[in-house]
């Protein structure tokens, strides 16, 4: 059964492209929806350090997360709920096999990581300040109303810490 529910998270990580990351800093939440790509369970985003959610991320690892669609019948639901820890693991070019990863699933971004300058002294500045974020789900709960109406399935990937 586990393996099972580990292979309907992995195809549903892999079929699809945001997720909606929440941070938290002295009990303020923040929510953000960013483009990922996963390695396994292991889920990667760009962003830059001086964003809200990346300067949460340099105080307070703890992350939750959601992948999902926009259903207007709510008895057709599916998606992911996780709770992990979050890390800065550097720029892009430090991160050849991410970036690669990235560029399979987004290939509009080639030009923006290899070839910034094509793109105009202005984008090449900003990618200099983008990095990856690796995302290190601990537990995934997977939601399918059609199956059963408010149910989740859970995954366990690692201990709390």
């Amino acid at each position: 059964m586990e393996e099972e529910l580990k292979n309907v998270v992995l195809a549903y990580l892999e079929s699809h492209n945001t997720l909606t990351l929440a941070t938290a800093r002295e009990g303020v939440p923040h929510a953000a929806t960013v483009f990922y790509v996963n390695i396994g369970f292991d889920i990667y985003f760009l962003s830059s350090p001086v964003t809200l959610h990346g300067e949460h991320l340099a105080l307070n690892p703890r992350v939750s997360a959601t992948i999902d669609e926009d259903y207007s019948n709510w008895l057709l639901i599916k998606g992911i709920q996780l709770e992990g820890r979050a890390a800065d693991v550097g720029g892009i070019m430090q991160n050849g096999r991410i970036a690669l990863a990235y560029v399979k699933k987004f290939p509009d971004v080639k030009d923006f990581f290899f070839s910034p300058n094509v793109l105009g002294d202005l984008i090449a500045s900003q990618v200099k300040g983008i990095n990856f974020y690796k995302l290190t789900p601990e537990r995934i709960f997977f939601i399918d109303n059609k199956k059963k109406f408010g149910e989740r399935e859970e995954l366990i990937l690692s201990p709390k810490g």
